[in-house]
């Protein structure tokens, strides 16, 4: 017996099925990948959460405090804004005065790698 060589059909009705495009699809390698991905989200995001956690004791402000207490409560900006009666983007710059005593904190101990 011999085989033909697998090609795609020029006449026939075999022509006028659809043809494969692309590459083989294989639906377990596909969700680890996407589980793989997420991990790594996931992961950045408790690294982000954890440095912002290791800060509520260097804040010292009752209004640095509340928007940090309501930012880890996860609360838009607005909400907060509206809570202490003041605008979302007085409590965007807020936020980034507390991240900046990260930066002075990191400045002071240097990670050596």
């Amino acid at each position: 017996m011999s085989f033909a060589a697998a090609s795609t059909a020029k006449y026939g009705i075999e022509a006028t099925m659809p043809k494969a495009v692309g590459g083989t699809s294989d639906p377990v390698h596909a969700h680890v990948q996407i589980r793989a991905a997420r991990e790594v989200r996931i992961n950045k995001i408790k690294e982000e959460l954890l440095m912002v956690q290791n800060l509520t004791d260097k804040v010292t402000g009752d209004i640095e405090q509340e928007v940090l207490f309501w930012l880890l409560e996860g609360m838009p900006f607005r909400w907060i804004g509206a809570k202490l009666n003041m605008s979302h983007t007085s409590v965007q710059r807020v936020r980034e005065h507390i991240f900046s005593y990260d930066d002075e904190v990191n400045k002071n101990n240097p990670v050596l790698i």
